[in-house]
């Protein structure tokens, strides 16, 4: 009887874990990005952090989310960000800009093909001590390969996280940088 009860068990275990799976097979990539939870699934390295952020970019404008999708995604995007970036981009207000971005982005007939973030190995760790307080702060390079208006072009962008009091990378700031030859 013992026997049986544990192979019923494992057994429900098999089906259950098999399910979950075919559910997740079926969800759009907005939909898997939405449904991450960040709160006890955070990206463990700043390169898996802006590999994250590139999914949530390429939610934006490479496919048609709906209003509740965006701001869903702008949700998830919030959480990514570090507090002094989330204190000059309130949420209402950074909505409102991803929405005139996706506007512009279909009007100028741009598409983002796709992004690749550096190795490993390249990014950049520093500590930075300003009056008595460390900051650990990592340096990730990310590239996106766009095509406007059957133009196909690369920018490329660094970003800085800095690790939080509880260990989590978050996104500072980003800017636009020259790309390697």
């Amino acid at each position: 009887i013992a026997i049986a009860c544990i192979c019923v068990i494992c057994a429900g275990f098999f089906f259950f874990a098999q399910d979950n799976k075919e559910d997740e097979k079926n969800l759009t990539e907005i939909e898997k990005v939405i449904v991450k939870d960040l709160k006890n699934n955070y990206p463990k390295t700043p390169r898996e952090v802006v590999k994250f952020y590139n999914r949530i970019v390429k939610c934006y404008y490479g496919d048609e989310p709906t209003e509740k999708q965006l701001n869903d995604l702008v949700d998830q995007m919030m959480c990514l960000m570090d507090d002094d970036l989330v204190l000059v981009n309130p949420r209402d207000a950074y909505y409102n800009l991803v929405v005139k971005d996706i506007a512009q982005y279909k009007d100028q007939k741009k598409q983002l093909v796709s992004t690749d973030v550096c190795d490993s190995n390249d990014v950049k760790y520093i500590t930075d001590e300003k009056d008595g307080e460390k900051d650990e702060l990592a340096y990730v390079n990310a590239s996106y390969f766009m095509n406007t208006d059957g133009k196909f072009a690369y920018t490329y962008q660094q970003f800085v996280l800095r690790q939080d009091e509880d260990g989590l990378w978050k996104i500072l700031t980003f800017y636009q940088i020259e790309g390697e030859e």
